[in-house]
């Protein structure tokens, strides 16, 4: 019985420390502050490269409140343009590749629409140039918690 009883102790104080600890979240506000967006989860930013006119993606990672791009995926050429020397070439021709110290407190961006800009996190996904007219700047930054 004591130890049925010290499991479900155990078990009450991870729930209760899953609760309370604040988890990495991704927040969107546009220039005034208002909150657009907020959500945790795996991120990922798409858009289509105003030079070459071909997709990239890009793996976010947060680091200590800071927004890491923690790999791109696109066209070799677009690697070059990132700084990416080393990289991968994959079965559908394009390249993955790890950028370095590409590290930003904030993100500020400029919707437009030939961007066909996409910021994916976790199951929510927030489709820009569908959402806010030409030329609105979204402020991007990693926080503790949604507040």
């Amino acid at each position: 019985m004591k130890e049925t009883g010290a499991q479900a102790i155990l078990i009450c104080a991870l729930v209760f420390l899953f609760l309370i600890l604040p988890i990495d979240v991704i927040e969107v506000r546009d220039e005034s502050g208002a909150r657009i967006f907020c959500a945790s989860g795996d991120i990922r930013y798409i858009s289509r490269n105003s030079i070459y006119g071909v997709t990239v993606s890009e793996v976010w990672a947060i680091d200590s409140g800071v927004i890491t791009i923690a790999r791109v995926t696109s066209a070799p050429i677009v690697l070059d343009y990132y700084g990416i020397e080393t990289y991968q070439v994959n079965p559908d021709g394009t390249a993955s590749g790890t950028p370095e110290n590409l590290r930003y407190n904030e993100v500020r961006m400029k919707v437009v629409t030939r961007g066909e800009q996409k910021l994916e996190v976790g199951r929510w996904t927030l489709e820009m140039s569908k959402n806010f007219e030409e030329g609105t700047v979204l402020i991007i930054q990693a926080k503790k918690a949604c507040g």
